[in-house]
């Protein structure tokens, strides 16, 4: 174990009891028999819009409730995304429905040189592609390097009681990502994603983002943020 996990577990310890950080709860999952037949995503449209509670994963906490409505298709995707405080956030671009140019989620939003899946094209257990290619940072024009691997891993039943949404049959999406930081102490980073895909949405109903690193020195290294995103509504 690292300095810097050590110390965040005894200071955990040290916690009066029942004052001590509670964790989210863990997405409720059950595998299923995928369709029988190939399924499409429901296509982008104007108005078309999703409706998310962010969490922090650490505390539980309810972090925001964003939202996300297509504000362009062509000659490209432009999703629009703000909060219900009414704080603008960056924008969502896509070359098709499904192939990134500009990712906001992280904590620096990426705009890519090449398209970056975040899903298969198409919907299948097994689907799979693997992208290396650079970013940049919106006002920042020294360009990192990024590799990426997506896979369709299972059909999954999602249930999100809390929400009263219920259940729904999802594909879900795991992705590996590496890339150049803009911490240029930082000798590696390493992130994980989960998406589990709704067709019939035409967007994910979960998303979770996860990311460790180490750095040079002494410093040793970290843990990133780690959101979810659950669906609240979706037009």
């Amino acid at each position: 174990m690292d300095a810097l996990r050590r110390k965040t577990v005894l200071s955990l310890l040290a916690l009066p009891a029942g004052c001590g950080l509670q964790p989210l709860a863990p997405l409720q999952t059950q595998a299923i028999v995928g369709p029988a037949s190939l399924v499409q995503m429901r296509p982008p449209a104007l108005g078309q819009s999703w409706t998310y509670q962010k969490l922090n994963s650490y505390n539980g906490e309810v972090v925001a409730i964003e939202r996300e409505e297509v504000a362009s298709i062509s000659p490209r995707i432009f999703l629009e995304r703000s909060t219900q405080a009414g704080v603008k956030l960056p924008q969502e671009h896509h070359l098709q429905w499904g192939q990134l140019l500009r990712e906001p989620h992280w904590d620096f939003t990426q705009n890519y040189v090449d398209a970056v899946p975040l899903w298969p094209q198409e919907l299948v257990v097994g689907a799979s592609s693997q992208i290396r290619t650079d970013y940049r940072m919106d006002n920042f024009s020294y360009p990192f390097w990024i590799s990426v691997q997506t896979v369709a891993k299972r059909w999954e039943k999602v249930t999100l009681p809390a929400l009263g949404l219920g259940e729904f049959n999802a594909l879900h999406i795991e992705r590996l990502i590496g890339l150049q930081h803009q911490d240029f102490t930082r000798t590696s980073t390493t992130r994980w994603e989960h998406l589990w895909l709704v067709p019939e949405i035409g967007r994910w109903v979960v998303r979770q983002l996860s990311g460790e690193y180490t750095t040079s020195g002494r410093r040793g290294g970290g843990r990133e943020d780690h959101f979810r995103w659950e669906l609240t509504a979706w037009t």
